[in-house]
């Protein structure tokens, strides 16, 4: 029974339908849904106003959703690296990302795009930046990654 409790958790992101909008500099910009890209987890404690969390997330990486949107260069040499992506929540709180934090040819960060905390599905996608020391780049109820 504990192997079908297993299973079910990694196949339950497909049936929330999870999306985010992406916008900007992508070839396919419009709603991404997350349920089709391969999810990666990250574990995590950070300090917050109500003391020291740890929590468990699971979700594409960012670079996934990015990959999958066609991310878009301006003309000239190695533009690549000038994209910055928005990620805005529906309360209007926005952090950015470099692409080169998340590139593997810049630093390879696994920022994520979470669908679950601590094996239980999210009512919206947050982003995850594991490496952030205070977790202030985190955005809950992602709504939009604008690329820049």
């Amino acid at each position: 029974m504990r192997a079908l409790a297993i299973a079910l958790l990694l196949v339950a992101p497909a049936a929330w339908g999870q999306s985010v909008a992406v916008t900007g500099m992508v070839a396919h910009g419009g709603k991404m849904e997350l349920s089709g890209l391969k999810q990666a987890a990250f574990s995590g404690s950070f300090n917050s106003m109500s003391g020291r969390q740890t929590h468990r997330w699971t979700g594409p990486l960012l670079l996934d959703v990015l990959n999958q949107a066609g991310v878009t260069d301006a003309p000239g040499k190695r533009t690549h690296w000038q994209h910055v992506i928005l990620a805005t929540g529906s309360d209007g709180y926005a952090a950015a990302i470099a692409l080169g934090e998340i590139d593997p040819k810049g630093e390879g960060k696994q920022v994520i795009v979470a669908v679950t905390q601590d094996g239980a599905p999210m009512k919206a996608p947050r982003l995850v930046v594991p490496e952030d020391a205070s977790f202030t780049r985190c955005v809950h109820d992602l709504a939009t990654l604008d690329v820049k």
